[in-house]
């Protein structure tokens, strides 16, 4: 059966997540994120995103084995060009990679917005709410030391 609409199909990927995107979502719902704002299945025409954050003009994508063929890795490079033209970053990760990092996927995705989001408009975020507060700046350096 054809699906009617661009919403009708958005509303069909939500429905049918994957575990791993179910998973994120519930980090980044509700601005539990550092009090970031969220959306997930969000359509930029021809293309849906998995999660977008329309302050920061983040994608974050959650990929399966798919996304290492040759041809989906092609259509993959264009699509993040398509985005790149219009100010919007796509951040990726592996479905494995969230599944068995999902701390570090989240300190990425934290890094990524807060080099695209000016200092003035983090300080007006709500994160008395929040699940994930961001990390002291200290214990990032201190963490990155220690791994090497």
């Amino acid at each position: 059966m054809p699906l009617r609409n661009h919403n009708e199909f958005s509303r069909r990927l939500r429905r049918e997540q994957t575990p791993a995107e179910t998973d994120l979502w519930k980090a980044l719902r509700g601005r539990r994120f550092a009090g970031f704002k969220f959306r997930r299945q969000h359509e930029v025409t021809p293309y849906f995103l998995d999660f977008f954050c329309p302050l920061a003009k983040l994608a974050v994508e959650l990929d399966g084995s798919g996304h290492g063929l040759p041809g989906q890795r092609d259509h993959d490079a264009t699509r993040d060009a398509f985005f790149a033209a219009k100010g919007i970053a796509v951040l990726r990760f592996w479905n494995l990679e969230w599944s068995r990092n999902r701390e570090g996927c989240l300190l990425e995705i934290w890094a990524a917005l807060t080099r695209r989001v000016p200092a003035d408009e983090l300080a007006k975020l709500d994160v008395a709410r929040a699940r994930f507060v961001p990390p002291k700046e200290d214990d990032i350096l201190r963490s990155s030391r220690g791994a090497r």
